[in-house]
């Protein structure tokens, strides 16, 4: 990168000083571009000659003077061999060799000569610095040179070569004439270079002045052209060529001139029809802003309509679901009345439910519905939905079966609340276009990634099926196909839009088929949907083992007898399956009456009594009878020592049948003693303060009832003048007249904060929003909780125990909510951390105390382990503290740990080494988790610091 930017910038910078360049030489302008095209080639000529004639003059100077060595050599080459030849003989006869040859330095340019033998010594020299040395000669040639030697040339020639002492004559000669030579030429050339330089800039400047001026006339005209002067005559006095070019552009001018004046016009014309249409547009954008205050005016009418209407119907609708329930508590009423009363129950619960639709319908279409987020059992949600429908089944006497396939996570994470609506609409519609016959439900594996599963859910019935007119608007909004199905069905068409942007929420499909489509036999259809969910992939669902355990079944319900199959060969049951009554009797005459291991599961289909009077004359072990809650008489179980297994099939009821633990009725509550408690119920409906208390006076509980806002506040101001001991718990009305309920707690709360040593009065709404923003709200005005009307008895139960129990702390402060709330989410999940406690807060607290104790030790354990590149138990590590983290709200945290460990587990997974690059992103990865655990450890201190508030 940094390559690139550096070239760009050598780019830039050299195109900077070629435009400077061809400024300063005028080679942008015509007449400096004229001469450097007839300059430049003849100059780059004239050099190149210039060269030549210097290297070939060059050239022969230096053959003259080899020739001129060649030839002093070849005259003194006796003379030399014999003054040799002397100093071989006579080696005292020195200067007497020196003498003969002395007649060579009269030599013209010599400056020395010698006599070398072969080992490279001087025999004899003379001439200028004869005593210097001489340059090793290793060439066998017979004459060598030129030799450069100290700016001079040596030239060489071999003497005496058939003697015994052969030898070279050497002689020097001197470079200063040739240098004289090669500048006298350098100067001549120069000299005539410049003067025909000169005579060529001159012809240049003489023709081309002559064509530039007409061009540069023609440039000065087009410069003073304008807008107003495009009506003005041109000169033309060029000739030739140019002479047509002016005339071409005196006609351009003057065609432009017409065309600028046309212009002008339309361009009147259009800025006045402009003026206009701005004029227009003007009007429209104020009628389009009040129609935008309009829409938002009757948006927030709307809301504010929904919230009063819900309010409007929730009220009546408290009071007549609380008398309901107080009757049917009292007893003592004719199967006509229970029968009334059950009628008036469920018409109230409909109308609930519509009511819901309409807020959640308004919720989404507002983009104000927000998933929620936290783990629950998928398995026990589905069944639960089809334990609440299966009454209406029960009544059309329509067979229920719910298949789990096995590689489903039990434990995941999403929206629990919101899947149920889902599912409860497709269920419910299935049951309410069924006649009979049976409904469905399937729950298979979609698509399986690290950490997150897409879930495919399917209802499959028989019932009507749908045509072809009714698929194409079925999940738009208020529609049910044909008009006579809201006539003979009910229902607002709501059902199937809410939950097709519900599933939408959770990054899903939703969909359907014409059950004849895939089988002509079959009839009715299947709804279909998938969700994304959250999972641990460390989490395995191990079915537990009953080898010695045997079942005899005959269930008349294909579908539930293929799903019993399935469950008992998970379970390793021995198992046999009977088709008839008369094949389950043939084989109870085989099973031994004494066995506790042993189980026969007969369906309830047809006359139960009779079936199992028949079975006990032949049996008389453990028997369970499937089939509805509301179709199982339990006094007849108990006749025949029976026990029910309910439909539809669920396989933790199954396991509670293996296992023998008892089957809990899930219209068991909790039990509560209210006694010595005292509420005040604030509430402008008197029938809804006669129901609230109705059902405290069942729990033990003292009410005192106020009818206003402003009349709970003088009750409690007389009672804080008599010293008398506080109301231990509110339940406070929002929508009254005069002084609503958020006016009255804050004005509850001016008044506690006036009085010293004071307990916090807890103080309960009673509302019927049931948006998140609204309940929010109330928890910021000084509220402590809500419950959503109509109240039922476990919302009273649950409401008193947390808030009256020796458990909880009644003192708790204002200090303590506002500490809570101010708490990042991300960071430490507060009120996750109690549903992962089941809403137990000395537990929530303990488990956060644990997991914080323990970040030292895990700490230095990581850092020891990545010392050691141990990273086996490094995953293993991680793997702990990830797991301690799932049982608090810790998003971030769990985050950083489960991704931490991912990447230390990849290295086994993969079965590579730790190379330099995977432990420093490991020392990187356990330095944000350090920093992590050092923010959530910050958190938890504020929350367990304010326990005792």
């Amino acid at each position: 990168m940094l390559n690139c930017i550096a070239q760009e910038i050598n780019c830039l910078t050299m195109s900077n000083i070629n435009k400077k360049l061809f400024k300063r030489l005028h080679l942008n302008h015509a007449y400096g571009q004229l001469i450097a095209l007839i300059f430049v080639p003849i100059m780059v000529l004239a050099c190149v000659g210039a060269l030549l004639v210097l290297s070939e003059t060059s050239n022969a100077s230096r053959a003259q003077q080899k020739q001129m060595a060649i030839a002093i050599m070849t005259r003194y080459q006796l003379t030399s061999e014999a003054a040799l030849d002397l100093l071989d003989r006579y080696p005292w006869q020195y200067d007497q060799a020196r003498n003969a040859m002395q007649s060579m330095l009269n030599e013209k340019h010599l400056v020395r000569a010698a006599i070398i033998d072969q080992k490279g010594r001087t025999r004899l020299s003379i001439g200028f610095q004869d005593q210097e040395s001489w340059p090793a000669i290793e060439d066998k040639n017979a004459f060598t040179g030129p030799i450069t030697y100290h700016q001079n040339n040596i030239y060489a020639l071999r003497i005496n070569e058939n003697s015994q002492s052969p030898a070279r004559l050497i002689i020097e000669l001197d470079n200063q004439p040739l240098q004289i030579a090669h500048y006298r030429v350098m100067i001549v050339l120069i000299t005539t270079g410049l003067l025909t330089l000169l005579l060529l800039l001159l012809c240049l400047n003489f023709y081309s002045r002559r064509w530039i001026a007409p061009m540069y006339e023609i440039r000065m005209q087009l410069q003073r052209l304008s807008a107003d002067t495009l009506d003005q005559h041109m000169v033309i006095n060029s000739t030739g060529e140019l002479r047509l070019l002016q005339r071409d552009i005196a006609n351009v001018v003057k065609r432009l001139h017409f065309s600028f004046l046309e212009l002008k016009e339309h361009t009147e014309q259009t800025e006045d029809d402009l003026r206009r249409t701005l004029d227009t547009l003007e009007v429209q954008n104020i009628t389009y802003r009040q129609a935008r205050d309009q829409a938002i005016s009757a948006n927030q009418s709307k809301s504010v309509f929904l919230a009063n209407i819900s309010h409007e119907l929730r009220t009546p609708l408290n009071s007549i679901d609380g008398f309901i329930h107080l009757l049917l508590r009292q007893g003592n009423l004719s199967n006509e009345q229970n029968l009334y009363l059950q009628t008036i129950r469920k018409s109230s619960a409909h109308l609930l439910a519509l009511i819901n639709d309409v807020l959640d319908f308004s919720k989404i279409d507002a983009g104000k519905l927000e998933l929620d987020t936290a783990p629950f059992d998928l398995e026990e949600a589905i069944f639960d939905v089809m334990d609440m429908l299966s009454p209406l089944a029960a009544q059309k006497h329509i067979d229920m079966a719910f298949y789990y396939a096995d590689n489903i996570p039990t434990q995941v994470v999403g929206d629990a609340l919101r899947f149920k609506q889902i599912l409860t609409n497709l269920t419910s519609n299935a049951i309410k276009f069924t006649p009979d016959g049976e409904i469905i439900v399937r729950a298979r594996m979609e698509h399986d990634d690290i950490g997150q599963c897409l879930l495919h859910f399917s209802v499959q019935d028989s019932g009507i099926g749908l045509s072809g007119t009714d698929r194409k608007k079925l999940f738009e909004s208020f529609s049910q196909g044909d008009a006579s199905v809201t006539r003979q069905f009910g229902g607002t068409g709501l059902g199937l839009a809410i939950s097709k942007q519900l599933v939408h929420l959770m990054q899903g499909q939703i969909g359907f088929e014409d059950n004849q489509e895939r089988a002509p036999t079959e009839k009715g259809s299947t709804f279909w949907f998938t969700a994304m969910f959250s999972v641990d992939d460390e989490i395995e669902t191990i079915h537990p083992r009953f080898n010695t355990m045997k079942v005899v079944s005959y269930l008349a319900h294909p579908a539930t007898a293929n799903i019993l199959r399935h469950y008992l060969e998970n379970y390793a049951v021995d198992h046999i399956e009977t088709s008839s009554i008369l094949d389950l009797f043939s084989q109870l005459n085989q099973l031994s009456n004494c066995d506790e291991n042993t189980w026969l599961i007969v369906d309830h289909s047809g006359d139960g009594e009779a079936l199992l009077k028949e079975i006990r004359n032949r049996y008389t072990g453990n028997i369970a009878v499937y089939g509805y809650q509301m179709s199982l008489d339990p006094d007849m179980l108990n006749a025949y020592r029976a026990r029910p297994l309910y439909q539809p099939l669920s396989r933790s009821a199954l396991m509670q049948l293996l296992s023998n633990q008892p089957i809990f009725d899930h219209e068991v509550h909790q039990e509560f003693n209210g006694q010595g408690l005292h509420i005040l119920a604030v509430d402008d409906h008197l029938p809804n303060l006669i129901v609230l208390e109705a059902l405290l006076g069942e729990l033990n509980v003292k009410t005192t009832k106020a009818l206003s806002g402003q009349q709970a506040l003088d009750i409690i101001q007389n009672r804080i003048d008599q010293n008398l001991a506080a109301f231990d718990v509110v339940f406070m009305d929002i929508q009254m007249p005069v002084m609503s309920g958020i006016d009255t707690t804050r004005a509850i709360r001016s008044l506690e904060s006036t009085l010293e040593n004071h307990k916090r009065l807890p103080i309960i709404a009673l509302t019927a929003h049931a948006l998140a923003d609204e309940k929010q709200k109330l928890l910021q005005v000084g509220m402590d909780d809500y419950v959503t009307k109509p109240i039922q008895m476990e919302q009273i139960i649950q409401i008193l125990t947390q808030w009256t129990s020796e458990n909880f702390k009644k003192t708790k402060s204002v200090e303590k909510v506002i500490l809570i709330e101010a708490l990042d989410p991300e960071i430490l999940n507060w009120q996750q951390s109690l549903q992962l406690a089941a809403n137990k807060e000395d537990l929530a607290v303990d488990l956060l105390n644990m997991l914080v104790d323990s970040f030292t030790t895990e700490l230095n354990e990581m850092k020891q382990l990545i010392e050691m590149e141990d990273f086996p138990q490094l995953e293993h590590v991680l793997h702990r503290l990830y797991g301690a983290t799932r049982y608090v709200g810790a998003p971030n945290l769990q985050q950083v740990t489960g991704g931490f460990e991912q990447f230390v587990s990849s290295l086994r997974k993969e079965r590579r080494k730790a190379d330099e690059s995977f432990i420093q992103e490991t020392l990187k990865r356990f330095d944000e988790l350090q920093s992590v655990m050092q923010q959530f450890e910050q958190a938890a201190q504020q929350v367990l610091n304010k326990q005792n508030i």
